[in-house]
């Protein structure tokens, strides 16, 4: 009887431990916290709804959450280069914070938290439909303890004629893909925020913005803090750049989400 009883009790805390992260699951907040944290709700593009394709009705794992649930689920990479899964609520302009102190709160963190996106060379320098390679997140800021909105501004990064034409550019893209490979449009990857920072303090990239009045000129974008042990559902699915044939183009996010997804555990 007391073995039963032992054995019950393990099966209870693995039973606990297996469902211990299913909060950090990404739902759209309640009116009353977008509020809070000063956006306007109605000023939201795109806001997330229950479509069944991308969003799910699900009831609530906390009490800011809106009961619907993120099934697409976007990976790209943190400022480091590590994988990291977020989904897209909706987007913002500079006029969709409330008229205070905590919309004035918002917007300086979104100015701060920086989304960037890689467009293929050639296509629309500043479209999110074309990317050559990953979005990288930067979380440098303390974006988990300060950022509780997901919020992120959209930082469109392109090469710029003289990292082709000169020698100092030519250098650095030899030196970079061969480092970290090449995108899909044959240009070196850029993996970390830090090789951003060099590359545009040299010349040889951009940091183009949205005008100010578009109404995704800001991301509302939370990231999963912990998607380990349940904080990736079984009926999520991954949306990763892919080369035409389908495959990933970093088979690391999508080995890692599938683990995530079916076992609780990175790979």
């Amino acid at each position: 009887m007391k073995q039963a009883l032992l054995s019950l009790s393990v099966i209870a805390a693995l039973a606990t431990t297996a469902s211990a992260d299913v909060e950090d699951r990404l739902y759209d907040f309640k009116d009353s916290f977008y509020l809070q944290n000063g956006v306007d709700p109605a000023a939201i593009a795109g806001r997330a709804q229950a479509n069944g394709t991308s969003f799910v009705n699900s009831p609530p794992v906390n009490w800011f959450q809106r009961n619907v649930r993120a099934l697409r689920t976007t990976g790209g990479w943190t400022d480091g280069g590590d994988p990291i899964y977020f989904a897209v609520m909706g987007g913002l302009s500079v006029n969709s914070f409330t008229a205070n102190s905590a919309g004035r709160r918002a917007k300086e963190m979104a100015d701060r938290s920086a989304e960037y996106i890689f467009p293929m060379r050639g296509t629309n320098p500043t479209g999110l439909g074309n990317p050559r390679q990953p979005f990288m997140l930067d979380r440098s800021g303390g974006y988990f303890s300060n950022n509780p909105l997901g919020l992120w501004i959209h930082v469109f990064v392109n090469y710029t004629d003289a990292a082709f034409v000169t020698r100092g550019g030519l250098q650095a893209l030899k030196d970079l893909g061969a480092r970290n490979g090449y995108a899909l449009d044959g240009t070196p990857v850029i993996r970390t925020k830090s090789e951003i920072e060099n590359l545009f303090s040299k010349g040889y990239v951009t940091k183009q913005f949205l005008p100010p009045t578009s109404p995704i000129y800001y991301g509302i974008c939370p990231a999963i803090k912990d998607p380990t042990d349940g904080g990736i559902a079984l009926d999520q699915f991954l949306s990763t750049v892919r080369y035409p044939n389908g495959q990933a183009f970093d088979p690391e996010i999508e080995q890692s989400f599938e683990s995530l997804r079916l076992t609780g555990r990175w790979p």
